[in-house]
């Protein structure tokens, strides 16, 4: 019986009233441009189209499944009720900004009053309520200054007060003083720089810089944004920046001659420090700190420019991925891998430690990103990093004065060592207790965690058996990470508000990254795709026939975790509209995204072939399945074969619902984009739903 329509909902009702009209005609809604037909849009049998009687069932099966999808929150609606074949795996969606979900149903103990020590609020307990509502206090921005202002400005590092006080918080305003300080840095190390390298007018660095801040910065937060001075940083970590935002500001060209110039002084600075000083003067605590600025900064600079390269350029990718490698030992050679926390420093001293936590950190979800995109064994494994506190939350670490982060930092939880907390997300539940909310940058590092190990996972497992291809993990394997992935779930809830965390969100990107990995663990933990995709060759051809010669997931309950997964991903352009995504994402959606939905497309493509092989064995819970991606489908305005209760071909329609998606995602990310890879997507995808299409229309 299909669920009634809540008059509540304004935007369910006007879908409601126009597949109304079109669903009486046609199961599936004309398209009202010609836009998919350019495009090669897959489209429907002509014998596909339904009996009037069956217009009024689709239209209200349609509803019910954008329900499951983008209803309400308040309907607390349980996925058990729509899968119970699969209701021991944690079919749940995960809370995605911008878009109401259904939080299912309370299957641990009453959400009333508890005893002893162990909370329904814990992840670690098996119950799906946060972890917990603990906020932080919201500032009073009309506060009047006060005494302590005078130790807000003296402890600011390396800033001038005119900064401060002209333009908080916008490193790109720079004053002619400045940029004068700012090429005389470069203009010291102009010897090391090619012949030809010209440093940018004021104004076009600023324009640079403008775009590194208000592009990348969210997504590489290792930056003390409220202090940071660019005629305080060292050439290195200057040029790169600006390479960035170059990019950023599409302009490629100079985007690589600012890489290779920053990477010169690099190597340049590696050289010489890898060389025995033959100095036998003591070292003044001055020249210690000096050094471990410089060393710091070359290491941020790196991390700039290797994700510039991965993403960004072809030609930069073999150096990217060798000063990645370089990275990673610096860091185990310099002891960042070790912590120092203490609750008694300074503002000025715990920027300092902060600033080291977050460029570790930042270079380990590097290195996983890597895995991600190239399957590369992750240089820096979550073993090394157990003994290093997760990052603070966003509103401390954007305190723009010592008196508010004195404020914010007295609210705060004790820092907790990534290692505790990861291990917190495999252990059992017996002697827990509540355990303080995560930063939703913690919550990001503990999730690539969790692809690392599943990464590893395959690795080993795959080790093992090297005559056969492995097609699945083990069972007690699957078992383990999915109550990780639970855990993390209910953790990334608590330190998130649904209804403020987007890709545009003022609390920055993290939270909404972390859904990204999310779902690429998901589909990880069921389909090793790594190997079967070629994105290292850039060539769009190339990768198209390794998504056709991919392997299949499984048909098993198991799965339908990860298939929910992915057709929400899809979903989300699909509600905000493909041509507005697609116009739009460029400066909001992290690639890290396009890269997840990618992996969201070819999972349900190489499902929906799994399907294909015995059509007429489709267990209910796979049937509703087909009928939700059917239904956004739809709404996307692209043909969806109906697959589950036709007379025709279902092996052949499976096939080419498929094909839509693919297509579906290929639309998405037609429009222009900051970094190259990001147009190879889009060929690839193109080819590889041709090849779908060709495939499912035999001759």
């Amino acid at each position: 019986m299909t669920e009634p329509l809540r008059q509540e909902d304004p935007h369910i009702q006007a879908t409601a009233m126009q597949y109304h009209f079109e669903g009486m005609q046609s199961q599936f809604p004309i398209t009202s441009s010609t836009r998919m037909r350019q495009a090669n849009a897959i489209q429907a049998p002509e014998n596909s189209m339904p009996s009037p009687g069956m217009a009024d069932q689709l239209f209200d099966e349609n509803i019910q499944d954008l329900n499951i999808l983008w209803g309400g929150m308040e309907g607390n609606l349980s996925l058990k009720e729509y899968f119970p074949l699969g209701a021991e795996f944690p079919n749940d969606l995960i809370s995605i900004p911008g878009f109401e979900f259904y939080a299912p149903a309370l299957t641990g103990p009453s959400s009333g009053g508890t005893s002893g020590d162990t909370l329904p609020n814990d992840p670690d307990y098996d119950d799906d309520e946060s972890l917990c509502n603990y906020q932080l206090p919201s500032l009073n921005q009309n506060d009047e200054v006060n005494s302590q202002d005078a130790e807000d400005l003296s402890e600011r590092p390396d800033t001038p007060k005119e900064q401060t006080e002209n333009h908080p918080q916008h490193p790109w305003r720079i004053e002619k003083d400045e940029y004068q300080s700012i090429t005389l840095l470069i203009h010291d190390v102009r010897h090391i720089l090619e012949v030809d390298f010209v440093f940018p007018s004021k104004y076009v660095l600023c324009r640079y810089i403008e775009g590194f801040f208000t592009g990348s910065h969210g997504h590489l937060p290792f930056l003390h944004l409220p202090t940071v001075s660019i005629a305080s940083l060292s050439p290195p970590l200057i040029l790169a920046i600006i390479a960035m935002g170059a990019q950023y500001r599409f302009e490629s060209q100079r985007a690589a001659c600012f890489f290779r110039a920053s990477k010169s002084l690099i190597d340049n600075y590696i050289s010489v420090h890898a060389l025995p000083s033959s100095s036998s003067k003591p070292r003044t605590k001055t020249d210690v700190a000096c050094s471990q600025k410089n060393r710091l900064e070359i290491l941020q600079s790196q991390i700039i420019l290797s994700t510039l390269g991965i993403w960004g350029h072809r030609d930069l990718l073999n150096e990217s991925m060798s000063m990645t490698a370089q990275m990673d030992q610096a860091f185990r050679d310099g002891g960042l891998l070790n912590d120092d926390y203490s609750e008694s420093e300074t503002w000025n001293t715990w920027i300092q430690k902060e600033g080291r936590r977050r460029t570790t950190f930042t270079a380990y979800m590097l290195s996983n990103n890597q895995s991600i995109l190239y399957n590369l064994p992750p240089k820096m494994l979550n073993s090394e990093l157990t003994s290093v506190c997760l990052p603070c939350p966003e509103e401390l670490w954007k305190a723009s004065s010592a008196t508010e982060w004195k404020t914010l930092r007295s609210k705060q939880p004790p820092c907790v060592p990534f290692g505790t907390a990861y291990a917190r997300l495999f252990r059992s539940k017996q002697n827990q207790r509540r355990r303080p909310s995560l930063s939703s940058f913690g919550n990001l590092i503990l999730i690539h965690g969790i692809f690392q190990h599943i990464f590893l996972a395959w690795e080993l497992t795959s080790s093992t058996s090297p005559t056969t291809e492995l097609t699945a993990l083990p069972l007690e394997t699957l078992s383990k990470f999915h109550t990780a992935l639970r855990r993390w779930q209910r953790s990334w809830e608590a330190a998130s508000d649904p209804s403020t965390i987007t890709p545009s969100s003022p609390k920055g990107p993290l939270g909404f990254n972390a859904t990204a990995i999310f779902r690429i663990a998901c589909i990880r933990l069921h389909l090793n795709l790594g190997p079967h995709r070629k994105l290292e060759t850039w060539n769009a051809e190339t990768i198209a026939n390794s998504f056709l010669s991919a392997p299949k997931p499984p048909q098993s309950p198991q799965v339908y975790h990860a298939v929910l997964q992915s057709i929400h991903a899809l979903s989300i352009p699909v509600r905000l509209g493909i041509e507005y995504v697609a116009r739009t994402q460029t400066l909001t959606w992290s690639t890290i995204h396009s890269l997840c939905n990618l992996e969201c497309a070819l999972f349900l493509c190489k499902w929906l072939e799994t399907l294909a092989v015995h059509p007429e064995d489709l267990h209910a819970d796979t049937k509703r399945l087909l009928r939700i991606i059917a239904s956004v489908l739809r709404e996307a305005d692209l043909a969806a074969p109906n697959t589950v209760d036709s007379g025709g071909n279902g092996g052949q329609q499976l096939r080419q619902m498929g094909a839509v998606v693919v297509q579906l995602l290929s639309e998405i990310l037609k429009g222009e984009h900051v970094f190259g890879m990001m147009r190879v997507f889009c060929e690839a995808l193109r080819m590889y739903a041709g090849l779908l299409d060709r495939d499912s229309h035999p001759t």
